[in-house]
């Protein structure tokens, strides 16, 4: 339930600070009215609320889209939005987000627009969501606009399971055969070692080396799994950042086949997005404004900012994206020709339609080329390996015949 910062009166002189948990602003002044108390301020302790809850549950995208495809619904059925607001915050479980719905609604009965309630919530609802809305309002398109950002959404989640799952086995691949070799030199090679010991023959130059790197692990283990964890750890924190994503996103388009991948998957975000704003009446500016903020490539974001710019200064788009370094020349010949017909809203959604055919392809074929080439690698490692501890047996058994 929302809680809410009161300031009231106890008595004629004295004044009284605090929280009270209700359903809504109106709620928690018949509360403390119950309580005698004469309320002067009331305000929602939403940033408190979300913080705290932030730790346990963050508000996902699918969060998000579940939201608006809720709100659509119940709009399409005829409820008003306030009314909407109240049937889908008392039904959620999401504390955080009821939080932000609850503000939301408080927001419009005081007189705000929904667009207005949402730009007020920009760490929940990005400028695309806020842009459209505000193109609906004017056009009287509300729940046919939050279908088509929920679509939009669905897309986006589609494309991340997609990716996830397909990431999965390779992953868990790499994983057990980290685990493996792991211990292998830091648990059972040690016993070997007391053996080529006692035998005090000389060992081939690789059983040495695996020797010195299982001697290494098996004594100072505990700060090499201490000291990787740390890294991963500073490693994640600085990702997070502007540089650190910038360099990550750079360092992903370097690496062949996956850069592929992910200019396919960022043009296909880009045109179906720039087609939702076009198509709801947002000016082609604004919209590539907005889509350079939405996307989730640093990269990408950097481009799409540098079209914008020369948009700005009375370019169209298929001159201003010649320049650009990630996008194939048959999407600039596309929305050339959609620039000409008029037809630019259908060229975006035909470019969308067709990279994302192509993505999907590409992943497949990825997939079906990372796999084995992580068996043999993985399987090479090991050889060597038993190879190292082998050979040291096989030189006794030929010094014995």
């Amino acid at each position: 339930m929302p809680i809410y910062n009161y300031k009231a009166k106890t008595s004629p002189n004295t004044f009284r600070n605090g929280t009270i948990e209700a359903e809504s602003e109106k709620a928690a002044v018949n509360k403390l009215r119950l309580l005698n108390y004469y309320p002067i301020s009331i305000e929602l302790k939403t940033e408190e609320c979300s913080k705290y809850f932030q730790f346990k549950r963050k508000i996902s995208n699918k969060d998000i889209y579940i939201f608006l495809r809720q709100l659509a619904n119940l709009n399409l059925a005829g409820l008003s939005l306030v009314k909407s607001l109240k049937n889908i915050g008392d039904q959620s479980s999401h504390k955080a987000l009821q939080a932000v719905i609850v503000a939301m609604r408080e927001n419009i009965q005081k007189g705000n627009s929904f667009s207005q309630a949402l730009e007020m919530n920009n760490k929940v609802f990005s400028a695309l969501e806020v842009n459209m809305v505000k193109s609906a309002e004017s056009t009287g398109t509300l729940a046919q606009v939050l279908s088509e950002i929920a679509d939009l959404k669905e897309k986006d989640m589609e494309f991340s399971t997609r990716i996830r799952s397909a990431m999965a086995y390779p992953i868990l691949l790499v994983s057990v055969g980290i685990l493996t070799l792991f211990l292998l030199t830091t648990f059972v090679l040690p016993k070997f070692i007391t053996l080529f010991q006692e035998l005090g023959e000389s060992l081939p130059l690789l059983t040495q080396l695996l020797i010195l790197l299982s001697t290494f692990l098996s004594h100072y283990w505990i700060g090499v799994v201490l000291g990787c964890a740390i890294f991963a750890g500073f490693s994640l924190k600085y990702f997070k950042t502007e540089s650190g994503r910038l360099w990550f996103d750079q360092f992903k388009l370097k690496i062949p086949g996956l850069r592929n991948i992910i200019i396919k998957i960022q043009t296909e975000r880009f045109a179906r997005t720039l087609a939702s704003l076009i198509k709801n009446g947002v000016p082609i500016i604004n919209s590539l404004k907005i889509v350079s903020e939405v996307a989730t490539n640093k990269v990408f974001s950097q481009e799409i900012s540098q079209i914008h710019a020369l948009v700005s200064k009375g370019q169209n788009i298929s001159q201003a994206i010649k320049s650009s370094l990630v996008f194939d020349r048959n999407v600039v010949d596309l929305i050339s020709a959609g620039e000409e017909s008029g037809m630019l809203e259908d060229m975006l959604l035909r470019i969308a339609q067709m990279n994302e055919n192509e993505s999907k392809q590409l992943i497949e074929s990825f997939l079906f080329m990372l796999e084995p080439i992580l068996i043999l690698s993985l399987g090479a490692i090991i050889g060597i390996i038993v190879l190292a501890i082998l050979l040291p047996v096989f030189e006794m058994n030929f010094l014995i015949q």
